[in-house]
C-alpha cells in the first residue's frame, strides 16, 4: 500500500471562454479605459481654430446686434460640439491577457490572440495605431472618429484614445512581439521634432488669439 499523498498539480482558470461563437478574454491581466481627451481625435484642434476664424470672419461683416448675437451663439454651439465629440464616441476599454486583446465598447467586441496582432504602425492621421489582422468581431464594419477601423480583415486602435496610459500598452506589446513589429514605427514617430507640434498648438493658439481681437475691435469701434 502506498503512503505517499500524490500531488495534484493545480489548475488555473481558462483566459479564453466561447460565448454565442465568439472567443472571449475572461481574466484581463491588464485593463484601460478609453480617453476623454477632447484632442484624442486629431481633427478637432484644427476645426476648433477655422471655426474661431470664422467667428472673427462672420463680425466683421455683421452691423447689427442681434445678427452678432446668432453668430457667437452659432459659434459657441459648433466649439462646444466639437469638444463634446470625444466624451460621446470615444467609450470603451482595451483588455490584454497573455493569450491576446480585447477591444470591447457596449455590447460589440473584438477579440485577437497575440498571433494574430501584427504590431504598431504610425499613420499621419491617427498616430500609433495598434494592428491585428483578421480579429473576431461582433460588427465586420466598425468606425469610430479619429482613425478607429475594423473592415477588410483588419483592426487598427490608435493608441491616443487612452492617453497617458498608451506607454504602459507599448511596454506590454513589446514584451510580447518581436522587435521588428514595433520598432520601425515607433523610430518613425521620434523622427518628428518636438518643435513641430509646438508649431501647431502654436498656430492654433495664435489664430484663435487674433479671431479674438478682431472680435474685440468690431465690438469697441
Amino acid at each position: 500500500m502506498s503512503t505517499i499523498t500524490p500531488v495534484v498539480t493545480p489548475r488555473t482558470a481558462a483566459l479564453t471562454r466561447e460565448q454565442s461563437g465568439q472567443l472571449r478574454l475572461t481574466h484581463p491581466t491588464r485593463g484601460y479605459a478609453m480617453s476623454r481627451n477632447p484632442f484624442a481625435i486629431w481633427s478637432i484642434l484644427p476645426s476648433i481654430a477655422l471655426a474661431f476664424a470664422a467667428l472673427a470672419m462672420a463680425m466683421t461683416f455683421v452691423n447689427d446686434a442681434t445678427l452678432a448675437t446668432t453668430a457667437v451663439g452659432g459659434f459657441l454651439v459648433v466649439t462646444l460640439g466639437l469638444l463634446l465629440i470625444p466624451a460621446v464616441s470615444l467609450k470603451g476599454s482595451l483588455s490584454l491577457t497573455h493569450d491576446g486583446i480585447t477591444f470591447e465598447r457596449g455590447k460589440h467586441h473584438l477579440t485577437a490572440s497575440w498571433e494574430q496582432v501584427q504590431g504598431i504602425v504610425n499613420r499621419r492621421d491617427a498616430g500609433l495605431c495598434l494592428v491585428i489582422k483578421n480579429p473576431q468581431t461582433t460588427r465586420p464594419d466598425w468606425r469610430l472618429p479619429g482613425g478607429f477601423g475594423v473592415s477588410g480583415g483588419e483592426a487598427r486602435i490608435p493608441l491616443r484614445f487612452f492617453g497617458d496610459r498608451q506607454f504602459s500598452i507599448l511596454y506590454d506589446i513589446r514584451d510580447r512581439l518581436p522587435e521588428s513589429a514595433w520598432r520601425p514605427a515607433l523610430e518613425r514617430a521620434q523622427a518628428r521634432g518636438t518643435w513641430r507640434i509646438l508649431a501647431v498648438y502654436g498656430g492654433t493658439v495664435a489664430v484663435c488669439g487674433l479671431a479674438l481681437y478682431a472680435v474685440m475691435l468690431v465690438y469697441t469701434a
